[in-house]
């Protein structure tokens, strides 16, 4: 008998081994693809998770750069109201007074004509409104407008409209001139000062 045949005699003993083998063999290699494949996807989860990661620390930096600035805003703001926008009772009078000496400075005579108050809801400020006629050459008018702008007061121009004399002989233009403040209130005894002439109306001609 040879090898072969002896081995073949002996195939009981030896198959199932032999399969068991083959067996642990297969399924350590799809064990292998299994954990090679779900490391993989770990790895690429772990770089999805450091990316969100990374962008959540960027906008955590842009929030609290953002939360800084509103701060630093928020205080200028209230700086400003107070300093700017205060109380009708102490602004009103400085406010008017400072129209009238810088339209004098400029070597004009302004008459207040009229007067509005609204108050602005969004805000919870007063816009007060005063509209002057001035008479006087061009330049003059000019240089009142810049003395205006400079002003430490919180002045706006809201409108400004110039005339032509009637008389050619005279270089005097009419102007009429619209100016706006606020106020953080409404202090009716103030405007009641208004109609009296207690608060400085400007020259008249």
């Amino acid at each position: 008998m040879n090898r072969r045949a002896a081995w073949w005699l002996l195939w009981p003993a030896w198959v199932v081994p032999a399969l068991l083998l083959v067996l642990n063999v297969t399924w350590l290699g799809w064990l292998r693809g299994a954990i090679v494949g779900r490391g993989s996807l770990l790895a690429r989860d772990v770089a999805e998770l450091s990316e969100a990661v990374r962008k959540l620390e960027s906008q955590q930096r842009q929030l609290a750069t953002a939360e800084q600035e509103l701060e630093t805003l928020t205080g200028r703001l209230a700086a400003v109201r107070g300093s700017q926008l205060g109380p009708m009772r102490e602004r009103l009078v400085p406010f008017l007074t400072d129209v009238v000496e810088r339209a004098e400075k400029a070597s004009l005579r302004p008459e207040r004509i009229g007067y509005a108050v609204r108050e602005e809801e969004k805000t919870g400020l007063v816009q007060f409104t005063a509209t002057y006629q001035l008479k006087g050459p061009y330049d003059n008018v000019r240089r009142c407008v810049w003395l205006l702008e400079t002003s430490p007061h919180f002045i706006v121009i809201e409108s400004i409209s110039l005339r032509a004399p009637e008389d050619a002989s005279t270089l005097d233009v009419d102007a009429q001139l619209t100016l706006a403040t606020f106020f953080s209130d409404l202090d009716r005894a103030e405007l009641a000062k208004l109609e009296t002439g207690e608060v400085p109306r400007g020259g008249q001609d």
